[in-house]
């Protein structure tokens, strides 16, 4: 036994011992570094083997999203090789030139677009003669669409008044001809159920259950086994694989309006459900009003805030009738599950205003939650984490919050444009319809307040780098591109 501790002794002394003992020691620093480097983009992945499954969850996320980063194209050469290995076919017309506009502008992501592909995808089955026909049938219904034409480098709008051509015009010359149409609404409009179906109607479903129309095209719906805390975005957003959604969502309830067509024509729209075929663009806010400013940025140290989730709203989300179960409502159900927790105390939610609503609903909402003062927008500047929910469509409110040096804990079922872009456990925490993990999730984070720091300055630092104003617009411009691509002959 002596003989092995002083060797063990001697070992310690050695210089190849040393030297591993400060790798070691190295290692272990960087592993809780956050990942950020503002400067160039490289990250610190945990090197360490994660024990608690949210710790795995981040760990896997933060290798996602440093692969992200890395593989992107550095000229327009690579970018076109990456994209016909992605898609297996040449890029439109000006993408070489988008290419070159997108590096210029600084923009991190030049070769993941897939969400562009993705809502695309249907109407590349169409004609350009089928497209034509379905546009300008749709554009008779005089059903809240806005008709967009771009002609030699300039673009008329009927009727006026349109964000995304602000948007566009530092790059208008460099769009092709076409004509589009624009959602008016925050709700999506494309069922496309009826694919076949030339003539363009449009019908109102509101106020009326919205499930069985919504899962027409799913081929068959089987329930999955849902882990406790959210693994995959993908999974969680398709209705067809949650049938429990049914009842859980106010879209699926009793929306407050409904104005969709069965047919299958490419409509722009800043949010949809997973069975609808509506084209993804920005949505209208982020354009027309200052979620981005100097003013929605807090900051004061993470650790000085206090050790709560924030939320205030209204009930949006359903039109809630005297027929209808009104807890159904996915922001009564948070309100009813917050209140109701164990630890009550790590809450602080409140309803501010009861609309869309029955008079004797809307008064038994108030006396069940109560009505505090209208927040200020910044009061969730406070709290270290604050809640984010869908309400009639998406939520307007979600850059600020991601850039509030707080961290986002987010719920939906909408699919947005950035969806590419944001990563889960690493930008922002993702929370199930059912919420049953909502509770362990803020006592997981309430303790390991190193994690929730960086998943704050995390998401900070990538709203500034890729959710930038001219990172909508690059992201438009592509859009268009492939969009008017559907049109040229082949």
């Amino acid at each position: 036994m002596k003989m092995h501790l002083q060797l063990w002794r001697w070992g310690l002394r050695s210089s190849t011992t040393k030297a591993i003992v400060v790798i070691l020691m190295f290692l272990v620093f960087f592993h809780n570094l956050p990942l950020r480097d503002f400067g160039g983009f490289t990250y610190t992945t945990a090197l360490i083997a994660p024990k608690h499954p949210i710790d795995r969850l981040i760990y896997e996320q933060r290798l996602r999203y440093q692969d992200l980063v890395k593989r992107q194209s550095k000229n327009p050469e690579e970018a076109i090789a990456n994209y016909k290995l992605r898609y297996n076919r040449d890029p439109p017309t000006g993408f070489a030139d988008w290419v070159r506009y997108a590096l210029q502008q600084n923009s991190i992501i030049i070769d993941d677009f897939d969400t562009i592909e993705k809502v695309l995808h249907p109407f590349r089955q169409l004609d350009s003669k089928q497209l034509e026909s379905r546009i300008n049938s749709a554009r008779g219904t005089g059903s809240r669409l806005q008709t967009i034409s771009i002609k030699n480098g300039n673009s008329s709008v009927s009727p006026e008044g349109v964000p995304i051509l602000n948007s566009l015009k530092p790059v208008l010359e460099n769009l092709p001809d076409m004509t589009f149409l624009l959602n008016e609404l925050d709700e999506p409009r494309v069922l496309g159920s009826q694919p076949d179906k030339d003539d363009i109607i449009f019908q109102d479903y509101g106020r009326q259950p919205s499930w069985t129309r919504l899962t027409t095209s799913c081929q068959n719906i089987s329930e999955q086994q849902q882990p406790h805390f959210l693994e995959s975005i993908t999974t969680s957003l398709d209705l067809c694989r949650n049938p429990d959604y049914q009842d859980q969502y106010g879209m699926f309830t009793s929306p407050c309006t409904f104005i969709a067509t069965k047919s299958l024509v490419p409509i722009f729209s800043v949010a949809r459900v997973s069975t609808m075929h509506d084209v993804l663009i920005p949505g209208h806010d982020y354009h027309v009003e200052s979620f981005l400013s100097k003013n929605d940025v807090d900051f004061r140290n993470f650790s000085s805030k206090e050790n709560k989730l924030y939320w205030r709203g209204s009930n949006t989300g359903t039109y809630a009738s005297s027929q209808m179960k009104w807890e159904t409502n996915h922001r009564v159900r948070f309100m009813l599950k917050a209140r109701n927790l164990t630890n009550a105390d790590l809450f602080d939610v409140g309803m501010t205003a009861y609309i869309q609503c029955d008079w004797d609903v809307c008064q038994a909402m108030e006396q069940a939650f109560g009505r505090p003062p209208r927040a200020d927008k910044n009061g969730s500047f406070r709290y270290k984490f604050v809640m984010d929910l869908d309400g009639n469509g998406y939520s307007g409110r979600f850059y600020r919050l991601l850039q509030s040096n707080s961290v986002v804990f987010k719920q939906t079922l909408v699919e947005q444009w950035h969806d590419d872009r944001l990563f889960p456990w690493v930008h922002y925490v993702p929370v199930t319809i059912g919420m049953d993990e909502i509770e362990d999730l803020i006592r997981f984070f309430s303790v390991q307040d190193r994690q929730a720091e960086e998943i704050a300055a995390e998401s900070t630092s990538w709203v500034r780098a890729a959710l930038r104003p001219i990172d909508m617009m690059i992201y438009e411009y592509r859009l268009l591109l492939e969009y008017a691509s559907l049109f040229e002959e082949s």
